[in-house]
């Protein structure tokens, strides 16, 4: 009876191990996001007691689709982004803000382009939602026009810098490192950041609905401390030899390897909050509740609004809060 007992306790024991879930979390070749492949590449998340598998996307597009097909679990992306896909009818729910896009993403002319013709122009865009089309209204605005005075078109980050460079596109918007490569190989010069508007490129985790009910709190909350500990451990100069095998490995997977000035330069272009900053912007009636409405009225005004939303009913924000008051 004994070793019938154990047997059976051995079999339960090893089939919680087998059934044990893995959660995808789903990025795309952009530094900012790289604490994700940190917490998985340093066993953060297995130490936490929670099993996440990154994949690393190369285009919003695709990992868009992954998310809204349930290839994923999560995702980590442009707050804006989720509002578009709710916008779409994907029930999406947002979880959290993480980041900031602090110059990564730029507009990038040709160095002899003649900017006072720009009215009427084609201007690429690497995404034609609401956090592109918000950041770029921003910087037409200073020059007396509207997103209706120009024609977009939207192409994926390497193709829009393959047509720049061919010079069939004079002015695009693209994050790094393919901006970069567009600067570097096209001949172009950039006319404006996302450093300019502080704020009006927010990035931040998201889970379809559904996914997000039958979800164990305490498993979500194991994944929020990861990506704490995680954005500490990148923040730790002794770290950087390693770091930079990281980035390279995996969060520019794929690409060719960047110089230790190229992923410098690409890491003081954007903003990952440390907890307190986290905290200020994820609390209620904190910085993106706000960006959310703004991002409403921005897309009401330019009739880009399909449905309406009220930003705390978008905003899942209970767990991340929870997280972070207790985080060091």
């Amino acid at each position: 009876m004994k070793r019938l007992i154990v047997t059976i306790v051995l079999l339960l024991v090893v089939t919680g191990v087998a059934q044990a879930r893995v959660y995808k979390i789903g990025m795309e070749h952009w530094i900012a996001f790289s604490p994700l492949n940190v917490a998985e590449a340093k066993g953060i998340w297995k130490a936490l007691g929670v099993e996440v598998q990154v994949i690393n996307f190369s285009s919003n597009e695709k990992m868009n689709a992954a998310l809204e097909e349930k290839g994923i679990d999560f995702a980590l992306d442009m707050i804006g982004s989720w509002v578009g896909m709710y916008l779409d009818g994907i029930p999406l729910t947002i979880i959290g803000e993480t980041d900031w896009s602090n110059g990564g993403d730029k507009i990038i002319a040709k160095t002899n382009y003649d900017l006072s013709k720009m009215k009427g122009t084609t201007i690429g865009i690497y995404q034609s939602g609401p956090p592109i089309t918000y950041f770029l209204s921003h910087y037409l605005s200073q020059n007396g026009l509207k997103l209706a005075d120009v024609n977009i078109i939207e192409l994926p980050p390497d193709a829009l810098t393959n047509n720049f460079i061919a010079d069939r596109l004079k002015i695009i918007v693209n994050y790094d490192p393919e901006a970069l490569r567009a600067e570097q190989k096209g001949k172009g010069r950039v006319i404006a950041t996302s450093a300019q508007y502080p704020g009006c490129i927010p990035e931040g985790f998201a889970v379809r609905t559904d996914i997000l009910a039958n979800l164990p709190p305490d498993d979500l909350a194991k994944i929020f401390k990861g990506w704490i500990k995680a954005v500490k451990w990148t923040k730790d100069p002794k770290n950087w030899n390693e770091y930079q095998e990281i980035l390279n490995k995996k969060t520019f997977q794929g690409d060719l390897p960047y110089s230790e000035n190229d992923l410098k330069e690409m890491l003081k272009e954007t903003i990952i909050h440390d907890p307190q900053t986290q905290l200020a912007r994820n609390m209620n009636g904190g910085g993106l509740q706000t960006y959310l409405k703004n991002l409403k009225e921005f897309l009401a005004a330019n009739r880009l609004l399909k449905k309406d939303y009220k930003p705390e009913e978008l905003f899942n924000n209970k767990v991340i809060v929870e997280v972070l008051k207790t985080a060091d």
